[in-house]
């Protein structure tokens, strides 16, 4: 269990940007544990295509919080730093 005291799970707060993933990227996502706790997944990976949303900050400095089909995430900044340079080489962003 990741100790995020006090962790909710609310509606996401919209920060105004929303990644359309083009390549899958790694992910963990925060599941409800016990009364008032949280725990992460195993890793896993967001699909290409995806559509999250910035909804928050992340565990650390490195990471964010995000919103993918109703669930939380936590992914990597590195991550959605590569999708931008992606969107950018291919004239979208």
């Amino acid at each position: 269990m990741v100790s995020l005291s006090p962790v909710s799970l609310p509606n996401p707060v919209v920060l105004n940007r929303v990644y359309t993933l083009s390549d899958d990227i790694s992910a963990m996502q925060i599941l409800p544990f016990g009364d008032s706790g949280v725990r992460l997944s195993p890793v896993s990976r967001l699909p290409r295509g995806a559509q999250i949303e910035a909804c928050g900050d992340g565990f650390d400095s490195q990471t964010l919080k995000v919103c993918y089909e109703g669930q939380f995430y936590f992914v990597f900044l590195q991550d959605l730093e590569t999708q931008k340079k992606v969107m950018a080489a291919a004239g979208r962003g």
